[in-house]
C-alpha cells in the first residue's frame, strides 16, 4: 500500500482566472509532515500566489496546518522581490511574467530553505476547436465531445496541459487532468479530447491549451498516474510512486510552474 496518497480538495478560486489552482492536501500515514509549496505563475500582469501548508498524518482529521511565517523571494531577469503573507498559508504579489524567461522561487520555513525553478514559454496557439456527436459503445455514454487542434512547434520537446470551463465553472475532477507531451506529434497538427467527458448541446465550453516546461509537465503526468486519471502520463495509469514528482529542493512537496496558453470557446451544437 502506498504510505502517501493524495486527495483532490476544494478550489479556492476560480483557474486561470484569479491565477490560482485547486489546493493539493497530502496525507501522510504515520510519517513526519513535509513542506508543500505550490505555485502557479501566469504569463502578463497577475497576481502571483504561492501557498505553504504542512502535510498530516492519514488518520489525522484535521486540516492541514497553514505556513503563515515564511520568507518568500521570486528572482528573475537579475531582480528579486519578497512574496508578502496574506494569510492562510497564501503569499501573494502582482508579477508581469514574461516569456522565455527563468524563475526562481525560494523559500525559507523556520531556516529550512527550499528553492525551485520554472521557465515561462511562448504559448502554442489552438488551430481550432469543435465538437462531435458519436454514438456510445462500452463504457463511453453517447454525447458531445470536444476536440481541439493545435500545431505542436517541431524544433524543440513541447509539454502541455488542457483545461476547460463549462457555463463558466471551472472542471477540476480527477478526470478532468489532460497532460500530454509531444514525442508522437512533434511538429505535427495533432487533435486532442477532453477525455471522456460529455457535453450538453447549448454547454459553453471555454478550453485552455497551457504551454508549459517539462517539470511542470512531470509534476502532473505523475499525479495523474497516482489518481489513476484518463489525462495520460508516462505510465498510462499504472502503478505510480506515492508522490507527485516535485521540483522543490530538500525535499519538499508540491510545484512552482510557469503557465503560458492560448485559449478557445464553443457552443455545443452550434
Amino acid at each position: 500500500m502506498r504510505s502517501i496518497q493524495f486527495i483532490l480538495a476544494v478550489i479556492t478560486v476560480a483557474f486561470l482566472v484569479t491565477a490560482c489552482e485547486k489546493v493539493i492536501d497530502v496525507d501522510l500515514k504515520d510519517a513526519t509532515p513535509k513542506i508543500v509549496i505550490e505555485a502557479v505563475l501566469m504569463k502578463g500582469e497577475n497576481v502571483f500566489e504561492v501557498k505553504i501548508s504542512k502535510t498530516a498524518p492519514y488518520f489525522d482529521n484535521s486540516p492541514s496546518e497553514k505556513i503563515d511565517n515564511a520568507d518568500v523571494t521570486l528572482t528573475y531577469l537579475d531582480r528579486s522581490v519578497t512574496i508578502p503573507n496574506t494569510g492562510n498559508g497564501s503569499y501573494t504579489l502582482p508579477i508581469n511574467a514574461i516569456i522565455n524567461t527563468e524563475y526562481h522561487l525560494e523559500v525559507n520555513v523556520e531556516d529550512e530553505v527550499y528553492n525551485a525553478s520554472t521557465t515561462m514559454l511562448d504559448k502554442v496557439l489552438i488551430d481550432s476547436i469543435y465538437s462531435e456527436y458519436e454514438e456510445g459503445f462500452g463504457p463511453r455514454e453517447s454525447g458531445y465531445y470536444v476536440y481541439v487542434k493545435y500545431t505542436d512547434p517541431g524544433d524543440i520537446e513541447n509539454f502541455y496541459r488542457l483545461t476547460h470551463d463549462v457555463n463558466g465553472e471551472y472542471q477540476n475532477t480527477e478526470d478532468d487532468l489532460r497532460v500530454f507531451n509531444d514525442v508522437r506529434n512533434n511538429g505535427n497538427q495533432p487533435r486532442v479530447s477532453l477525455g471522456f467527458k460529455v457535453f450538453e448541446e447549448g454547454d459553453v465550453v471555454d478550453v485552455k491549451l497551457i504551454h508549459f516546461d517539462e517539470a511542470s509537465y512531470d509534476y502532473f503526468s505523475s499525479l495523474n498516474d497516482i489518481i489513476g486519471g484518463s489525462g495520460g502520463g508516462p505510465s498510462g495509469g499504472a502503478a505510480a510512486p506515492g508522490n507527485p514528482l516535485s521540483n522543490w529542493s530538500n525535499d519538499a512537496l508540491g510545484y512552482f510552474s510557469a503557465y503560458n496558453y492560448d485559449s478557445a470557446s464553443i457552443i455545443i451544437g452550434q
